[in-house]
């Protein structure tokens, strides 16, 4: 891959869907940027420590994993007695590890008429033998204002159609170029709070996977210490789309 190249496309991509929420279909603005990938250092000067990608539950294997997982999974239906649907979304969210969004939860909530342990069965049975897309952060760099980050489809297979671009603290999801792989696409968003946005790639469905994007205006943090405790703190809080600053973000595919 060229990593000089120092020209982003601004042609945005509209809003995703997925997770068995609604869809958004908008019409994004176009922004002018020049970003140039140097390193593939985080904004306080060194890489930021991610959270591992989601992991594949095939229920077809016979392992000590799975069956342990099973286990874990019956003892936790065992001392769950509540109704509140809010209440099933988390613990349903919990229980796959926070490897999903809570659209998708809710989702197979709905389908399972709230019923927590159906739901969590019919959420495995439908990824059993399914493969998660792969992406990989390859650069990411401050540009005055701006941040930019290169992604990479690092896995054997094209990203799926309406493959998007979520956060917890955002109202827009964007959807993301159909990947081959090994091709890229580049990502650039203004730097607009002094808190940190973290974004999440997410198949249809729901299931996040790849790397996470951090945007961290630069000079805010101390360390990486410091970084990653808001990072936990917001991983935990709930947050109101509608009450956090709303960042004007473009993705445009790199054509090779």
């Amino acid at each position: 891959m060229d990593i000089g190249d120092n020209t982003f496309d601004s042609q945005q991509t509209g809003g995703g869907g997925g997770g068995g929420g609604p869809s958004q279909q908008q019409t994004g603005q176009q922004m002018q940027c020049d970003p140039v990938f140097d390193s593939s250092h985080g904004p306080l000067g060194g890489p930021i420590p991610l959270p591992a990608p989601p992991q594949n539950y095939d229920k077809g294997r016979s392992n000590a994993a799975d069956i342990d997982f099973d286990s874990l999974l019956l003892q936790q239906f065992s001392c769950l007695g509540t109704r509140d649907h809010e209440d099933l979304i988390e613990q349903f969210h919990s229980l796959m590890n926070n490897q999903m969004n809570k659209d998708a939860a809710r989702f197979f909530l709905e389908m399972s008429n709230w019923n927590l342990q159906t739901a969590v069965g019919c959420y495995l049975d439908f990824c059993n033998g399914q493969t998660l897309p792969s992406m990989k952060l390859v650069q990411q760099q401050p540009n005055g204002q701006q941040m930019a980050w290169r992604l990479q489809n690092i896995g054997s297979e094209t990203w799926p159609n309406g493959c998007y671009l979520m956060s917890n603290s955002q109202v827009r999801r964007l959807e993301v170029p159909s990947l081959r792989p090994g091709d890229t696409c580049d990502v650039v968003a203004d730097i607009c709070t002094p808190e940190p946005i973290v974004w999440r790639l997410c198949t249809p469905y729901g299931e996040y996977f790849g790397d996470s994007l951090c945007l961290v205006a630069p000079g805010v943090f101390n360390s990486h210490e410091e970084l990653n405790q808001r990072l936990a703190q917001l991983a935990v809080t709930e947050q109101n789309p509608a009450q956090c600053p709303q960042v004007n973000i473009v993705i445009s595919e790199r054509m090779e």
